[in-house]
């Protein structure tokens, strides 16, 4: 599981989703291919509003461990700038603990 984490414009959310995904598609393909198992892409982005698309849920129950939405949002709005680094951190935490 690839998960990749971005903060975007609210109008680009859905396009930078599918960006996401076509970037990493080759090397989903070579992992499946090296080591035998099954590899996807999880695209965790969140518009500078908190705007999220409608396939962010289940690209989200695909992860475990506990994760809301609503944490998500909390996460970056206000609370940092838009760095993917100060994104990526607040998010991880929210997913291990």
């Amino acid at each position: 599981m690839l998960i990749d984490v971005a903060i975007s414009g609210d109008r680009n959310v859905l396009k930078k989703e599918a960006e996401k995904i076509l970037k990493y598609k080759d090397l989903v393909l070579e992992i499946q291919r090296t080591w035998n198992v099954k590899a996807k892409v999880i695209p965790v982005i969140i518009g500078e509003t908190g705007t999220i698309s409608r396939p962010l849920r289940q690209y989200l129950r695909s992860i475990l461990g506990k994760n809301k939405i609503k944490e998500l949002r909390k996460s970056h709005i206000g609370h940092c700038t838009y760095t993917t680094e100060c994104t990526d951190v607040k998010i991880q935490n929210m997913f291990h603990g």
